[in-house]
């Protein structure tokens, strides 16, 4: 007879019901249900009643529980060589295959049956992970939007400044030339207005240039910190849930281009400047 099961169909089934991983060491209970060894011993140390079985609630002897060696020989030769042994408890020497959600903390399934955590809502690590990969790439995301807003105004300082000083060079050349038709009469007035436009542009420069600098380190800031995600999703998954709430609150605190994007004042131009300066009666050389 043929049989065709998939594998995560039959790792499933040969799931022990404590720890939720596949079997280690089964022993077989008098009611037929089998056990890590490990997840058995736990159990009856913590039990001052007789010890009956999780499943089907049966009064069994744990100390009279035969290895499941058939059971134990599936599980060999589906295991893959060079499979990592997963982390363990530290308190119960099982793996860690739930997540308890009140404490934020990864807990094998004694943990939750019988220790601190019972009573509290726990997921499979599996599912916490998934769940989790989908918050990274959502803030993943945010970060490139951000980042892409940053460049926006990047690009729009730039801008500006550019326009500030072409702005500024072809008025001084307006300026010049007046002055040169009226240098023996004007010369005192001529440096003032120099003076008065260069002095302008300056500080419009120097203004854009710090919002420039600002703009930029942001941009950075939010580069180095997609690069931390992106390399922080490859982690494994133990480490990515223990780091992840800590990661994630780290994000939160880098400022938003928002908050400082609104007190940028958009930048004056220098015309006016100009026609202050200039606003004087012409002088007619042929008079």
């Amino acid at each position: 007879m043929a049989w065709q099961v998939s594998l995560p169909e039959l790792e499933d089934r040969l799931q022990c019901p404590i720890c939720l991983e596949v079997f280690k060491e089964p022993l077989m209970l008098q009611c037929g249900h089998s056990y890590c060894k490990s997840c058995l011993v736990s159990l009856s140390c913590h039990l001052d009643a007789e010890l009956r079985c999780p499943v089907c609630r049966q009064a069994v002897d744990g100390s009279s529980s035969p290895p499941n060696v058939s059971l134990a020989r599936v599980i060999e030769a589906l295991r893959l060589p060079g499979d990592p042994e997963p982390k363990v408890c530290v308190h119960h020497r099982n793996p860690l295959s739930l997540f308890c959600e009140k404490d934020q903390e990864l807990i094998c399934g004694l943990c939750g049956l019988l220790g601190s955590h019972q009573h509290h809502l726990v997921t499979p690590v599996s599912t916490v992970y998934s769940r989790m990969k989908e918050e990274l790439a959502a803030l993943i995301s945010e970060l490139k939007q951000e980042q892409k807003k940053v460049d926006e105004l990047i690009a729009k300082l730039v801008n500006n400044r550019t326009r500030i000083v072409n702005e500024s060079d072809v008025f001084s050349w307006v300026i010049r030339r007046e002055f040169q038709e009226l240098h023996h009469l004007v010369d005192e007035e001529k440096a003032r207005c120099l003076e008065g436009i260069g002095g302008h542009t300056r500080g419009l420069v120097a203004s854009l240039d710090m919002q420039l600098e600002q703009a930029q380190g942001a941009r950075e800031r939010l580069a180095q910190a997609e690069c931390v995600l992106e390399q922080f999703s490859n982690e494994e998954h133990h480490e990515f849930i223990r780091k992840f709430h800590s990661m994630a609150s780290r994000l939160a605190k880098i400022e938003e281009p928002e908050k400082w994007q609104n007190e940028l004042a958009a930048p004056p131009s220098a015309s006016w400047q100009v026609r202050h300066l200039t606003h004087t009666p012409r002088i007619s050389l042929y008079q």
